[in-house]
């Protein structure tokens, strides 16, 4: 088990950064959200609905890219060939991009069932300021 967490975890560096990548962006976007919700809560910025608009938008990207690495791995994919070893890295390669779109999507929907409720009532509370 421990063997099969090193592995997947290197893949995030080599052949999955584009998933890597966006875990970076909406870990950026988590943060925003949540420092809006702490530190400004009577701001009249109203870049709270813009940010957690993004926030979803990029959560639902998740399961996508790593559809997306499925499909590239298998792709390249060359069984007449029977180099056992591409064979074997291509598959790699699927596996470890559908496993990590699900995780960060677990994750960032598990972040986003804690912060939801809150970020929608800063949210309403700019627009009624906004229509002022």
């Amino acid at each position: 088990m421990v063997e099969a967490w090193g592995k997947l975890t290197s893949s995030l560096l080599q052949s999955d950064w584009l998933i890597s990548l966006a875990a970076l962006i909406e870990f950026g976007f988590f943060i925003v959200l949540c420092a809006k919700l702490r530190w400004f809560k009577d701001s009249k910025v109203k870049i709270t609905s813009i940010v957690y608009t993004l926030f979803l938008t990029t959560l639902s990207c998740f399961p996508l890219l790593g559809m997306l690495g499925t499909v590239m791995g298998l792709l390249g994919l060359d069984l007449a060939s029977g180099d056992m070893e591409n064979i074997k890295n291509n598959f790699f390669i699927a596996l470890t991009s559908t496993a990590w779109g699900i995780i960060f999507s677990l994750i960032f929907k598990f972040g986003n069932a804690f912060i939801a409720d809150r970020i929608e009532v800063v949210i309403n509370k700019e627009k009624q300021e906004y229509s002022k």
